[in-house]
C-alpha cells in the first residue's frame, strides 16, 4: 500500500499531463489484478502553478512571495489594501482596493468582489502553514470575468494589514489553458442487477502539493478494496471510481453523475475515501444521508471498538454531486495534525503513517463487505430535509449552482 502511495504522491493538477500520469499508474495497478479499467474524459479549465510577489509600499518596500490563484489571470496592479470579513462582503460598498480575505474565495465571495469593483484579492492562509494554490470556481471567471488574486502567508497578511495606509503592488504570472481530465472506472458485477454501490476517491492534487494525505491515501485505500472484491464476488454491483479534478470543483464526480444520469436510480450508496494516513489523527465517518445510517455505523463502531468518530453532515468531496441527486454517502476520512498541511507543499509522504493508512482501509473494507453482501440495505435511500438544505446551500454559495428540481 505504502509503495503505491509513494508512486503517486506528486503534484497532479486536474487536466494536466501529471494527472494523466497518475491515472496510468493506477490503471497498471488495476491491470495487475486481472481487470481492465475504463477511462472517461471530460474538459476542464485548468492551470499550471505560477509565481508572484506582493510588495508593501512605503519608505521601505517589503516583498512577500505570492501564489497566483488558479484561473484568476496574470496581473501587475497597485492599489490600497484592506481586509473585509467574509460575512460583511454582501454589504460592502464600492471599493477599488486589493481585498484581503480568509483562506479561500467561494463563488459568493467572488460575486461580491466583482460587485464592489475590487482591483484584486489576497487570500491569507492559516498561521504557520506554507501558502498553497487556491483556484477559482469554474463558473466564477466565466460568469463575472477575472479579478487577479494570490495566496499569501499569514505573516505577510498581518504585515500588510498592520501598515498605516497600506498600499500594495501585486504581480502574478501563470499559464491557464483548457485541459482534458479523466475518471478511471472499474465495475465489479454482482448477483443483484438493480442495486449498485459506488466506491470512490479523487486522484488529483492541488498545484504545488504532492497530495499524500489528500488524496493519494484515499486512492491506495480504494485499490485495496478493489483487490478484495476482484477475488470475492459481491451480491451487489460495485462501481469503483478514481475521480479527476476534484480540487477544481468536484469536476470528475460531477461529470460522472451527468454522464450516467440514467443509471443513478440504481445507485443505493456511495462510499467515499478522502484524506488518510495522518499519523496523529483520528478516523471519521461523515454520513451525508439518513440518521438510521449514521446510527448503524455508530453501533458497528461501538460493538467493535473501532474508535470511529461518526457524524451526520455534508462533506466537501466527491460524495456531494451524488447527494445532490438524493443518493446517501458515507465519507471515510482520517484527519489530525498533518491534515492541516493539506493543499500545500507540506502534504508529502513524510506525514503519512502506513499503520494509520491501513486502519482506515480496514474499516472501509469491513463496511463495504457488509453493504455489498447484506440481505437488504439497513437504511432508506434518502437524504433528510435538513441535510438536503445544506447540500443546496453548498452548491449555491461555493459554486454558483442552483438546484433545478
Amino acid at each position: 500500500m505504502f509503495k503505491t502511495l509513494k508512486k503517486i504522491a506528486f503534484e497532479r493538477v486536474g487536466g494536466t499531463d501529471e494527472e494523466m500520469k497518475v491515472f496510468d499508474i493506477l490503471a497498471d495497478e488495476i491491470r495487475g489484478m486481472g481487470i481492465e479499467p475504463v477511462l472517461e474524459s471530460f474538459e476542464v479549465a485548468t492551470f499550471r502553478a505560477g509565481k508572484g510577489t506582493v510588495e508593501l509600499l512605503g519608505n521601505k518596500i517589503l516583498s512577500f512571495k505570492a501564489n497566483p490563484v488558479g484561473l484568476s489571470g496574470c496581473a501587475d496592479i497597485t492599489a490600497p489594501a484592506r481586509y473585509i470579513e467574509p460575512a460583511t462582503l454582501p454589504y460592502a460598498k464600492k471599493d477599488d482596493s486589493i481585498i484581503l480575505l480568509q483562506d479561500r474565495v467561494r463563488f459568493e465571495h467572488y460575486k461580491h468582489l466583482v460587485r464592489i469593483g475590487a482591483k484584486g484579492f489576497l487570500l491569507v492562509t492559516t498561521p504557520g502553514k506554507t501558502p498553497g494554490f487556491a483556484t477559482l470556481e469554474q463558473k466564477s471567471a466565466r460568469e463575472f470575468g477575472k479579478i487577479p488574486g494570490a495566496v499569501i502567508s499569514y505573516e505577510a497578511g498581518k504585515r500588510i494589514i498592520s501598515a498605516k495606509d497600506a498600499r500594495v503592488r501585486m504581480i502574478t504570472e501563470q499559464d491557464e489553458f483548457r485541459g482534458t481530465s479523466h475518471n478511471l472506472i472499474v465495475k465489479i458485477p454482482g448477483d443483484i442487477e438493480t442495486e449498485n454501490i459506488v466506491l470512490c476517491a479523487h486522484a488529483d492534487s492541488v498545484a504545488s502539493s504532492p497530495g499524500a494525505i489528500d488524496n493519494a491515501a484515499g486512492c491506495v485505500e480504494l485499490l485495496g478494496l478493489l483487490e478484495h472484491f476482484a477475488e470475492n464476488r459481491p451480491r451487489r454491483n460495485l462501481i469503483f471510481c478514481f475521480f479527476g479534478s476534484e480540487e477544481l470543483g468536484l469536476l470528475g464526480s460531477r461529470a460522472f453523475v451527468e454522464k450516467h444520469k440514467d443509471e443513478l436510480e440504481n445507485i443505493n450508496l456511495v462510499i467515499n475515501l478522502d484524506l488518510g494516513g495522518d499519523i496523529f489523527g483520528e478516523n471519521r465517518a461523515i454520513v451525508t444521508g439518513p440518521k438510521e445510517l449514521a446510527d448503524y455505523i455508530d453501533s458497528r463502531n461501538k460493538l467493535r471498538g473501532l474508535g470511529l468518530r461518526v457524524s451526520q453532515d455534508i462533506y466537501s468531496s466527491d460524495n456531494m454531486p451524488f447527494a445532490k441527486e438524493g443518493i446517501p454517502a458515507v465519507n471515510l476520512a482520517r484527519s489530525g495534525l498533518a491534515a492541516s498541511m493539506g493543499h500545500s507543499a507540506d502534504d508529502d509522504i513524510h506525514n503519512v503513517d502506513e499503520k494509520s493508512l491501513r486502519s482506515l482501509a480496514r474499516i472501509a473494507l469491513d463496511f463495504a463487505v457488509e453493504m455489498a453482501n447484506a440481505q437488504a440495505f439497513p437504511f432508506e435511500r434518502t437524504i433528510p430535509r435538513d441535510i438536503e438544505e445544506k447540500i443546496k446551500k453548498y452548491f449555491r454559495e461555493r459554486m454558483g449552482l442552483e438546484d433545478k428540481k
